[in-house]
């Protein structure tokens, strides 16, 4: 016997031309019954995979199969309809069954309300859907409680049955949710006559996706129509809007990033910008206010290395608008373009607010067009300087452009680990122009400084921030922002050749213009990464003053701080910054509790693993006040009438000694000759330094008083090479005209009549 080939489970096989595609080539009318319901084949027909013989007559299965395929349509309705027919048998069931207890089938009704309100509105929002639902789910226990106590064969109780059943389905299918439904399915099924209107009758629809906003329609354009690109920039994008009667820029085409041949169609239904993005530090879940001090509560609660910075939403995918300014890798820079009301001021109190959540970031902002940021956070940032205090500016930039320095030197190469003592510093420059644009005062001393974190910072963990109406050189005075930025904010620009100034080749990568993009909506921003990667959104809303000043109050100055050693060394920082300094100990402790190394006067002395070295079993007015105890150290730390103290003081001293040699740099592996120290005393002899090096010199170091300047400091102020420099430093030292203190790198430059007196040469 011959058997023949199992036909498919809904529907009849369909015909298909060879070569001609899955469809013969031509336009498809309606959906086939089996593409309809290929996603129900697992769930429906799992039984026939072995196979088995027919219960039923032909005519049996087709009515099953036809009223399946009727049903499955419209599940919502036609199931529901479904389901309420068959609870009216099922009552017979529990008049036969139970008929006792009535009572208690009917007691299921309120818990069976309850859990279904609950469980639809918080899925849904609406009450009107939830009110149906939930008496549908009431009804049925009190309908086998009725039908329990009086049976299903008299006319009352199918008149009741009846009446309310149809009242449930009908409040059912007219619920606002479900019209919703019917809305996104007759948008879904527009696109045959939107592939007629927009003259793509030989594209094929491979996929329609529903979005938060509105629908998605995957595209395969195929070899002979046209391309993805050619679509872009043609007016498909408004052929679509005219068919659904809404705006051209609420239609967007991207291309495909592996197939060159497909392409997405995003059609937004939905307004994305109704509502702005609430904040979480000012502003709760449920729409209250957030007091300052509550929000305060998560200063410094984590690392900037726990993850990246959260500026807002993306209203069609629901994801977070994230900023990386610091990884494993360094610090990313950023620079933000954006017109007059673009939201650059939005955005950068959104940086400010998540450094503040950092336990290891401060914060320095310098504004001299407007001084908002400066004015909004003062009470929490670290630096600042406002409009006319462009003397303050360039001193915030000297000690940062000598914390590069510094850093570097310490690091030797390596990349900042950020900590509490050694935080990622990020810089803030708004209005760029009126820092380093052709108009500036002080363009020529900040924007080497920029140029040089640009180029610099990422491994020494300055990160730089830069703001400005235009991205243009007459306001960024340098390319150095568009080569080093790793990341680039656009938020309103004014037309599409600003957009291309920010971005030249944002439509290649497939943004939006951001001339258009949001309407008219507050805080609408593109962040475009390296790659080409980017998300656009909303940020969160901190629009109020009152509102940012009140969490900058309650937030505080952050509690990391600069390195100590390299603090101390910043030209000007101490004077305005206090420094933590931190104690070491001159001896070490001994096995005699009665004999302890260390300064008495402060309590203990410290221990080798860094740990404060307490002196167990005494008195702590002992260690404070050692008159009172007839102890004879007289400051000394020890008692010097005690040999073993003695000794072991000494013993602590010849180590540390040990420790010194040890950490001091070696010496040169080949000695300097003595005709080589002739040679260069000769030439400095025979130097003879010009006049104007002579009144810059001496200008700066007038200038500097007490401080002094460094060799490196000096060769940067008259712009020669080093030895050129050293030659006229040591002619000057030579004649009188200045002196020195200290050796090497250390040293340091000063008039006569401002070096220290015990180190002046």
């Amino acid at each position: 016997m011959i058997r023949r080939p199992a036909r498919p489970a809904f529907g009849r096989p369909q015909r298909r031309s060879a070569g001609r595609g899955r469809f013969g080539g031509r336009r498809r009318d309606r959906y086939t019954d089996a593409e309809m319901f290929d996603p129900l084949y697992p769930a429906v027909i799992a039984h026939q995979v072995a196979p088995r013989h027919p219960v039923a007559g032909p005519l049996a299965r087709a009515a099953a199969r036809g009223y399946i395929r009727w049903m499955l349509a419209s599940p919502d309705t036609r199931g529901l309809g479904t389901g309420l027919a068959a609870l009216y048998p099922a009552g017979h069931l529990a008049h036969e069954y139970a008929a006792g207890d009535a009572l208690l089938l009917g007691a299921f009704a309120p818990p069976a309300a309850l859990a279904a309100w609950v469980a639809t509105y918080k899925t849904h929002g609406s009450p009107r859907y939830s009110g149906a639902i939930a008496a549908i789910a009431a009804g049925i226990p009190a309908w086998f409680a009725t039908a329990a106590t009086t049976g299903i064969t008299n006319l009352p109780t199918l008149l009741g049955y009846t009446l309310t059943a149809t009242t449930a389905w009908s409040a059912y299918t007219w619920s606002d949710v479900l019209k919703e439904r019917r809305r996104f399915a007759e948008a879904q099924a527009k696109w045959e006559t939107i592939a007629g209107l927009a003259g793509l009758e030989g594209s094929r629809l491979l996929r329609t996706e529903r979005t938060r906003t509105g629908v998605k329609f995957k595209i395969d354009l195929g070899v002979e129509g046209p391309s993805a690109s050619r679509l872009e920039r043609g007016d498909l994008a408004e052929q679509i809007a005219r068919c659904y009667g809404i705006g051209a820029d609420q239609v967007r085409i991207r291309t495909h990033r592996k197939n060159a041949r497909i392409a997405w169609i995003i059609i937004q239904l939905v307004d994305l910008w109704s509502n702005i993005v609430p904040h979480p530090a000012v502003t709760a879940h449920d729409g209250t206010p957030v007091p300052a001090e509550a929000a305060a509560a998560g200063k410094g609660q984590r690392s900037i290395l726990d993850g990246p910075y959260i500026l807002g939403t993306d209203p069609e995918t629901g994801d977070d608008l994230t900023l990386v300014v610091f990884d494993e890798g360094g610090a990313r820079h950023v620079d933000i373009v954006g017109s007059n009301g673009g939201g650059k001021t939005n955005t950068l109190s959104n940086i400010v607010q998540q450094g503040a959540e950092r336990s290891d970031v401060l914060t320095v902002a310098i504004d001299l067009g407007k001084g908002v940021i400066p004015t909004l956070w003062r009470e929490h940032l670290h630096d600042y300087a406002g409009v006319g205090e462009e003397d303050k500016a360039l001193a915030i930039f000297e000690w940062i452009d000598a914390l590069l320095d510094e850093r570097a030197i310490d690091l030797a190469g390596g990349t900042l680990v950020p900590s509490a003592t050694s935080p990622v510093v990020q810089v803030i420059v708004d209005e760029q122009d009126t820092a380093t644009g052709f108009h500036s005062a002080v363009a020529a001393d900040i924007k080497p400084v920029l140029d040089k974190i640009h180029k610099r910072g990422r491994s020494l963990g300055v990160v730089l921030i830069t703001a400005k109406q235009r991205d243009v050189v007459q306001h960024t005075g340098s390319k150095e922002g568009k080569a080093n930025a790793y990341t680039t904010i656009v938020g309103r620009v004014a037309n599409t050749k600003e957009m291309a100034k920010a971005l030249p080749d944002w439509e290649v990568t497939g943004c939006p213009d951001m001339s258009t993009y949001g309407g008219d909506a507050q805080g609408v921003i593109l962040l475009v990464r390296q790659g080409g990667t980017w998300q656009a959104g909303r940020t969160r809303a901190l629009y109020d003053p009152k509102t940012v000043q009140a969490l900058a109050a309650a937030y505080g100055p952050a509690t990391a701080h600069l390195e100590p050693h390299i603090a101390t060394d910043l030209p000007g920082y101490t004077d305005h910054h206090p420094t933590p300094t931190t104690t070491t100990a001159t001896t070490r402790r001994t096995g005699n509790p009665d004999h302890r190394g260390g300064d008495h006067r402060r309590g203990g002395s410290e221990a080798p693993d860094g740990r404060s070295a307490r002196p167990d079993g005494h008195d702590p007015d002992r260690q404070t006040h050692p008159d009172r105890t007839g102890s004879r150290d007289q400051g000394w730390g020890f008692d010097p009438a005690d040999d073993a103290a003695v000794d072991e003081a000494a013993k602590g001293l010849v180590e540390q000694l040990d420790e010194f040699i040890a950490e001091t740099l070696p010496p040169p592996e080949q000695a300097t000759s003595l005709e080589d120290l002739k040679a260069a005393r000769e030439r400095i002899d025979n130097t003879t330094v010009p006049a104007s090096v002579v009144q810059a010199v001496t200008d700066l170091l007038a200038e500097r008083g007490t401080k002094g300047a460094r060799r490196d400091e000096l060769v940067k102020h008259l712009k020669m090479s080093r030895s050129t420099v050293a030659e006229h430093l040591g002619a000057l030292r030579r004649d009188g005209i200045i002196t020195s203190a200290g050796q090497g790198k250390a040293a340091r430059y000063y008039l006569p009549d401002h070096a220290p007196d015990d180190h002046a040469t």
